[in-house]
């Protein structure tokens, strides 16, 4: 069923390089569960950008600037908090859970600004469309490869501290302080 799906194709065009990258069997694996998961927030956004289309029509041109400026706020909100949630932060057991709340941030974030792009397209010039439609792409096809990027990272911060609190057990027992090597520098 994936390969008749044209979201996926364009998932795998937007991924290309990092599928070509020398990745391991795992990181693989996690390559295409979040590809599978944008997948699931593109047919989320489009179902919901053809009924934002029609409920459109119906908005006064005049009033389509307030609809663009309420969208504001959610589109910086979610899409502010989705690139600061890091994967790296998550500790690898609870990869499944950060997975479902990327989704429903990504998801949050990419309806809104569809909103606001559909919403610009009924008070702009056609010319303007074309400029518009290179904005979304790149902001698509960059954050969900940002996205799958920062995914690879998961558990990191709990391998550094772990590793990091190694490292002072064995200061410790060498007899390294290491409040004196910072004060003295």
């Amino acid at each position: 069923m994936k390969k008749l799906d044209p979201f996926y194709w364009y998932l795998i065009l937007a991924h290309r390089q990092l599928l070509k990258a020398d990745l391991h069997p795992e990181e693989r694996t996690f390559v295409f569960t979040n590809i599978n998961k944008h997948r699931v927030a593109q047919w989320i956004n489009l179902f919901a950008a053809v009924i934002i289309f029609f409920a459109l029509q119906s908005v006064p041109r005049a009033d389509m600037g307030t609809v663009i400026s309420a969208l504001l706020a959610p589109v910086m909100v979610m899409g502010g908090a989705w690139f600061a949630l890091s994967f790296g932060a998550i500790p690898a057991r609870l990869i499944d859970c950060s997975m479902s709340v990327t989704l429903w941030m990504y998801t949050g974030f990419k309806v809104s600004l569809t909103t606001m792009f559909l919403a610009l397209g009924f008070i702009t010039p056609p010319l303007l469309w074309i400029v518009f439609t290179v904005i979304y792409l790149a902001m698509d096809f960059s954050s969900t490869v940002y996205d799958t990027a920062d995914g690879l990272k998961a558990g990191l911060d709990e391998a550094i501290l772990k590793h990091s609190r190694a490292a002072l057990i064995y200061y410790n027992s060498q007899g390294i302080r290491v409040e004196d090597e910072n004060s003295s520098s």
